[in-house]
């Protein structure tokens, strides 16, 4: 007759077993702690750009309405109302990536017009700040960064010149 429990093979695997949950929930508890600590940064470098182009930094916080006036006070107006529809619509479609065989084309082609509509966004709005082009071309790649340089810098200041690209 067995007896369950019993074999040391069994507790063994049990150990091992609750050591690999424990770790991957003390890990998913570090991950967490650090998006949540990322996020917060980005919110507070929102806030402290909206503050230094002229707008409340509230307006930061509202998810679509924070990057209407995110491209209103960096780009000119009909630049500003294409990338915020491009993005916008990107968004909007980007669900439908999940129905089969669609997804992929569908799910490609949106993820692209955000990260072009975000680029455009955050080329221009390290125009607005005076930067030089470099930067700005930085700006397209290390987003967080540069924004935060821009939110914490004292030299840095709004000189509203926006990005023109359609006229």
């Amino acid at each position: 007759m067995y007896s369950y429990g019993s074999n040391a093979s069994d507790i063994f695997s049990t150990i091992m077993l609750s050591s690999f949950a424990i770790f991957y929930i003390v890990f998913f508890i570090v991950l967490l702690a650090i998006v949540i600590a990322l996020t917060v940064f980005i919110v507070i470098c929102n806030w402290k750009i909206f503050v230094k182009a002229g707008e409340p930094g509230w307006k930061a916080l509202i998810p679509f309405y924070s990057y209407y006036v995110a491209t209103d006070f960096s780009l000119t107006k009909p630049t500003s109302l294409v990338a915020f529809i491009v993005f916008t619509a990107a968004l909007v479609i980007t669900p439908c990536s999940a129905i089969p065989w669609v997804g992929i084309l569908v799910g490609s082609l949106s993820w692209l017009a955000i990260v072009l509509a975000n680029g455009v966004l955050n080329f221009g709005m390290a125009k607005a700040f005076g930067q030089d082009i470099a930067l700005c071309v930085l700006a397209i790649f290390f987003a967080p960064i540069i924004r935060a340089i821009l939110a914490f810098s004292k030299k840095i200041e709004y000189t509203g010149d926006k990005l023109t690209i359609f006229k």
